[in-house]
């Protein structure tokens, strides 16, 4: 019994330190998030008067990616395209980032974005805004800046 107690000890102690070489060798990310608060009235020349939504954009340095989600969308009817877009409030710029459909028909995921695209939107996160098109606004139908 005594030597059964000891087994169990030494076998604890064995899985306590190779947990512990695991966590140490493990690739540590972290992202930055930003959020805009979709709207209408946002877009330059108007929008879709009901239409809201919500977008969560994170960078992930270390993995050279931006992540994406767009929440509760409403009001706009189906969505045809979306993109984060260089332009500061009021003005319209270019595309930068397309926000892509999932497989499951959601705007959500990550895809490879240039270290220069995440060292600008973390500089100046309003200087960003996520833009969502339908084929009733097809120059946008929801948008807003970027914010920490």
């Amino acid at each position: 019994m005594r030597n059964l107690s000891y087994a169990m000890i030494a076998i604890g102690a064995l899985g306590l330190s190779a947990c512990a070489t695991l966590e140490e060798g493990a690739v540590e990310t972290t992202s930055d998030t930003y959020n805009a608060n979709l709207t209408g009235s946002a877009e330059v020349g108007g929008g879709a008067p009901q239409g809201m939504g919500r977008a969560e954009i994170s960078l992930s340095d270390e993995l050279g990616q931006i992540c994406y989600e767009l929440k509760d969308v409403t009001g706009i009817g189906p969505i045809t395209a979306a993109h984060i877009h260089r332009g500061a409030a009021g003005t319209n710029g270019d595309v930068v980032f397309p926000l892509n459909r999932s497989n499951q028909g959601e705007y959500q995921g990550c895809s490879d974005a240039s270290q220069s695209l995440q060292d600008g939107i973390a500089a100046n996160p309003s200087m960003y805004y996520v833009n969502v098109h339908t084929s009733q606004y097809p120059d946008g139908a929801i948008r807003g800046q970027l914010m920490r």
